[in-house]
């Protein structure tokens, strides 16, 4: 029978360095029945950084003795359940899967990272984990689920953030199926909303229309993530005929190279060749106005 894996790791950091030091999953059935509870720490070969000690509270002393990852028994049973057939639950999954990738974990299970399905869905609420616990009412299941599983909850502790996810999982599927899920997380995710900065709450496509310049400064210097930068792409990309090529800054702002050659061509010229931050389009039509227009 298919399973579902739902699991988060703790790590000595965030960077392309850090490794695994705590390994935690549930396995439940398709109905969500937990049918296994697998949390353990483990040796990484680096010690944690003091901003990730300070979240999760897992000291060296607390490792000392402990396996290596690879030699977890519940590093063994995930290769067991690493199947098509399953389904990994994961919050933020781009992470953990890379953390696992790093012990010689390469996972062949359907994925539903419910970071990205909850931002898609509710794009004007905040998206972490924690947050949802509360302003979801998910804490309220905890005090029953801990007397059955026989663990604490805590918040940033592997096991602890597990059973909400659980919760929170389960809340998703009051409104979403899961295959669906499955399907979208199996590619990038075209989102509509901007869901951070000064255009939040703004429609992409909007932006990339009104504001251009302000798009392709996030796509050329942001660390955006497959759905955004795909999002960012597809509608910069769909607006590129739509565009008005309009001067967004500066004297001039709000009129068209047209409007300006024969008041001021020696700004333009220093627009075209000098001047940081203008879309292509709008430096191609610069270049043709100065074209047609000699001095």
């Amino acid at each position: 029978m298919s399973k579902l894996v739902i699991l988060d790791t703790e790590t000595t950091g965030v960077l392309e360095e850090d490794r695994i030091i705590q390994l935690s999953y549930l396995v439940t059935d398709f109905n969500g029945k937990i049918e296994e509870v697998h949390n353990e720490f483990c040796q990484a070969p680096l010690i944690s950084k003091f901003d990730a000690m300070a979240i999760h509270h897992i000291t060296p002393e607390m490792l000392e003795g402990k396996p290596r990852c690879q030699d977890l028994k519940g590093f063994a049973r995930l290769q067991e359940l690493n199947t098509p057939e399953n389904i990994f639950i994961i919050q933020s999954a781009d992470f953990d899967l890379g953390m696992l990738s790093k012990e010689g974990f390469e996972s062949k299970m359907k994925l539903v990272d419910t970071f990205r399905i909850h931002r898609y869905f509710y794009h004007e609420d905040p998206h972490g984990l924690q947050y949802n616990r509360y302003a979801l009412g998910l804490y309220k299941k905890e005090a029953q689920q801990m007397q059955d599983l026989g663990v604490q909850i805590a918040a940033h502790d592997a096991l602890g953030d597990v059973i909400v996810l659980k919760n929170f999982y389960d809340h998703l599927l009051n409104n979403h199926e899961q295959d669906m899920m499955v399907q979208m997380c199996s590619k990038p995710i075209l989102m509509e909303i901007m869901p951070f900065g000064k255009h939040k709450g703004k429609r992409i496509e909007e932006v990339a229309l009104m504001e251009r310049r302000s798009l392709a400064y996030m796509l050329e210097t942001f660390d955006l993530d497959m759905d955004l930068k795909y999002s960012f792409e597809h509608y910069y990309n769909l607006t590129k005929d739509k565009v008005a090529l309009i001067i967004g800054f500066g004297k001039y702002k709000g009129k068209a190279p047209a409007d300006v050659v024969n008041e001021d061509r020696n700004y333009l010229e220093w627009m075209a060749n000098k001047a940081d931050n203008i879309v292509p389009e709008l430096k191609a039509e610069i270049k043709r106005v100065l074209d047609v227009n000699p001095a």
